[in-house]
């Protein structure tokens, strides 16, 4: 018996480690599917309250999926508003700055061509240093950006739909869910299996409430600063640190760095730069680095080793939004993996 056990434990590893890669390829390749369903599982949990609440008043499903259907829409007509607003505000301003920047560009460059004859350093025969032929209006402009932007939108715009019918679909199930588990799973398995999808609601539940009201206060905070040391671009700062933060680590990182560069294109390199750039950074490192992780507590159970590595995994995955997913996503494969036993060596890796 104790052969026959051992064999089929090395059955499960060997046929683990041989799906693992098959399952990568496929969320790879189906990533335009399984994206928006992701999204829309995770917007379940959000609305699961309210789902939750409605229902207890045997509320009509109708009236629900209504009612979260003009939440939803309610939502993106506002986030429309104020993408317009920003795009508006970026529109006319940037040429300024483009112009700005090349006069700058050319000053370092200026300046780096002295040094260089001081020291007898031939840099043009290095043709990756002409930044002002890169940075040339007939080169880059706000107009292109935008024009690329607006391809873009379309296929988010389809993206939205698919999010809106799987979520629609999946609320609309998810009353018939216990009566499915219970014509499938003994009564001990399907308290397992109802337990360990209430755990990963909640987890994701918490980490969502927790990033969305730290990401809008670092926001909040970053464009009081903006409109205390009169930077421009407020709004599209303020929508970039919101967005940014939701990536772990390195997003906050990449949005607080782009209202320094305005400020030093607005002012160059002086006190005031230097003063903004502290207290922005210093507000960041505030928010992520001391009333995030309070905030959060052991609610995920991750290590910080594994944030990183599940940024860069999901990143490879699934781009932009696959790290904006990272640490949700591993947060449910560890409380699935501690259900289905609680000391395995993967969840011990990925636990804190």
């Amino acid at each position: 018996m104790a052969d026959s056990s051992n064999e089929l434990r090395w059955i499960r590893i060997l046929l683990t480690i041989i799906a693992i890669p098959v399952v990568v390829i496929i969320f790879r390749t189906l990533k335009s599917i399984f994206i928006p369903l992701v999204f829309a599982v995770f917007l379940s949990f959000v609305f699961a309250p309210l789902n939750r609440f409605l229902r207890e008043r045997n509320v009509h499903i109708s009236v629900v999926l209504t009612l979260m259907l003009v939440i939803i829409i309610l939502l993106m007509l506002a986030s429309t508003l104020l993408l317009t607003a920003a795009t508006n505000s970026l529109v006319t301003g940037f040429p300024r700055y483009q112009a700005n920047l090349m006069q700058r560009v050319q000053g370092w460059m200026n300046s780096l061509s002295e040094l260089s004859n001081r020291f007898n350093i031939a840099i043009e025969n290095y043709p990756q240093l002409d930044i002002t032929q890169i940075l040339s209006p007939g080169s880059f402009s706000i107009s292109k950006t935008i024009s690329n932007v607006a391809t873009t939108t379309v296929g988010v715009g389809w993206n939205i739909i698919l999010i809106v019918i799987f979520l629609l679909f999946i609320v609309a199930q998810d009353g018939r869910l216990t009566i499915k588990l219970k014509n499938v799973l003994k009564p001990e398995d399907q308290l397992r299996t109802t337990q360990t999808l209430k755990n990963i609601q909640l987890q994701i539940q918490k980490y969502l409430l927790t990033k969305t009201i730290i990401s809008l206060c670092t926001a909040v905070t970053g464009m009081i600063l903006m409109l205390l040391y009169g930077v421009d671009f407020v709004l599209v700062c303020g929508i970039l640190l919101f967005v940014m933060n939701f990536i772990p680590n390195i997003g906050s990182v990449i949005a607080s760095a782009i209202p320094i560069v305005i400020c030093l294109l607005q002012t160059g390199f002086d006190l005031r730069t230097i003063s903004f750039s502290i207290l922005i950074i210093a507000t960041q490192m505030l928010f992520g680095n001391v009333i995030e992780p309070k905030m959060q507590g052991q609610r995920l159970n991750l290590s910080p080793i594994m944030v990183l590595v599940s940024l860069i995994f999901w990143g490879w995955v699934w781009g932009i939004v696959g790290m904006v997913l990272a640490v949700p996503m591993t947060s449910a494969i560890n409380i699935m993996l501690i259900q289905l036993d609680e000391k395995n060596l993967i969840s011990a890796i990925i636990s804190a």
